[in-house]
């Protein structure tokens, strides 16, 4: 049975067992999926969508996706087909929610209330929130109490432990940031509302193949996107082509440097310059400090693709800075060893899409979008980045996808909305995605011409990673 009822669902999502309890209050449209509703709560609850999860009806029917059971053994239904109306019906109705199968995080969620008419403010919206979710890979509810317990008290022996493993940061339990949720909630559905106006209909929107829910799907979560790209699964090739991306090889110099007592910084807080050449050497002179035939690098802060390796390794959790000294963390220097280079660069990156403010890498304001459409970007290079094409191209293809992004431009009267577009797409997006080893241009055209004169192409790092599905 399907309703087809537009009224709003409020639902509670109920960590089973937590104690005190932690719990969220959602408002949801009736006809979001279960692969929307899982994103959902992951933002809500704090999650990083990082294992498998799946749902699990009173009458036995489990949804999920379907990459994640690739063998068929859970015998899941499709959660990108089944809307949530079509299992909770009627108000005190629940579901199971499991996420991570190694600690195993059971949530209830139930259908507290079916709301009548229409919400004014937009949704999927957190009405309520309370206690703060436990840290990813903590080792279940009692590796959580454990660590709780390590954290509040500072005699405990494992108290620097779990500083440490937290990077540092202090832990409250019961903080949580329910403006912060709506607007993560708010800024990946945001775009879709816009497309769905009378001003804007989707048939004039160009996603260049991708149907609406890739589309949704590749910008809400890149790396697990099943329906537009298969998940990584050969990581042995991987490894013998990711030497290729800068950013690897300016890591590897830095942690190397960073064995035993640290690199001590400047009195300014910066690398040393002879660690900054050495990195400039190891990643490229020609992409990591194309300005080297003009002029000397006289700090870290003038070296970009330097600074952004250094700054994505500090929020990936991998370093800290220690009575001035630039340290590898314990934790790092054991998962480096247990798991490989590619576990970094997959920190690393999902780093920088989530987490660094890509305004600070022109150190321009305005076109926050570009951080949140820029996945859609390798979508574009899986389709026709096996050759040499022109950047311009790339940039069309865009604001074509993404019309409103202009509109996130400074008033400037000098220069068009449009420019400053390509600008912050060009400077933010590409220029990251080239120090991350996943696209090159033409080495025989001149570095700083326009993006009309110059062609780029992906890389065999990014066909290792983003293989279509």
């Amino acid at each position: 049975m399907t309703k087809t009822s537009n009224n709003p669902y409020q639902i509670k999502v109920s960590l089973i067992g937590a104690k005190p309890p932690i719990w969220r209050r959602l408002l949801i449209e009736p006809d979001t999926t279960f692969q929307d509703l899982h994103r959902i709560i992951q933002m809500a609850m704090g999650w990083q969508v990082s294992h498998l999860h799946l749902f699990q009806a009173q009458d036995g029917r489990l949804l999920g996706d379907l990459a994640e059971d690739e063998d068929s053994m859970l015998n899941v239904e499709d959660e990108s087909a089944v809307a949530v109306s079509s299992l909770l019906i009627k108000e005190g109705q629940v579901l199971k929610y499991e996420y991570d199968f190694g600690d195993s995080w059971e949530h209830e969620v139930k259908l507290e209330k079916i709301l009548p008419g229409n919400q004014e403010q937009p949704l999927p919206r957190c009405i309520k929130a309370v206690e703060q979710c436990p840290p990813e890979d903590v080792g279940g509810l009692p590796g959580f109490y454990n660590f709780l317990e390590a954290m509040e008290d500072a005699a405990h022996p494992e108290h620097d432990t779990a500083r440490e493993w937290r990077g540092g940061e202090w832990f409250d339990p019961e903080y949580v940031n329910l403006d912060q949720i709506n607007e993560d909630l708010l800024e990946r559905h945001a775009l879709f509302a816009e497309y769905a106006n009378d001003e804007l209909p989707m048939a004039a929107i160009d996603f260049c193949g991708l149907s609406p829910n890739q589309m949704h799907e590749l910008l809400q979560s890149p790396f697990n996107c099943p329906s537009v790209f298969k998940p990584l699964f050969n990581a042995e090739a991987v490894n013998q082509v990711l030497d290729t991306a800068p950013i690897i090889r300016m890591a590897k110099v830095l942690v190397a440097a960073m064995e035993g007592k640290g690199i001590r910084l400047t009195s300014k807080g910066n690398l040393p310059l002879k660690q900054v050449q050495a990195m400039i050497q190891a990643g490229g002179e020609e992409i990591v400090f194309p300005m080297a035939r003009f002029r000397k690098a006289r700090s870290e802060e003038h070296v970009l693709a330097v600074h952004l390796t250094r700054v994505l390794l500090e929020l990936a959790g991998f370093t800290k800075t220690q009575k001035g000294h630039l340290l590898l963390k314990k934790t790092a220097q054991t998962r480096l060893a247990k798991k490989g280079w590619l576990t970094l660069y997959r920190d690393i990156f999902s780093t920088a899409l989530s987490q660094l403010n890509w305004a600070w890498i022109d150190n321009r304001e305005g076109m926050e979008g570009v951080q949140y459409v820029a996945p859609f970007c390798f979508w574009l290079l899986s389709e026709k980045g096996s050759q040499w094409q022109p950047v311009q191209e790339y940039l069309t293809d865009m604001l074509r996808a993404f019309p409103q992004l202009p509109q996130g431009a400074q008033p400037l009267a000098y220069i068009s909305e449009e420019k400053q577009a390509n600008w912050a797409l060009d400077a933010r997006m590409l220029t990251l995605y080239r120090i991350l080893g996943l696209i090159e241009r033409n080495p025989e055209q001149a570095e700083f011409q326009e993006a009309d004169k110059q062609t780029m192409r992906r890389t065999a790092l990014f066909e290792m990673l983003f293989a279509r599905a």
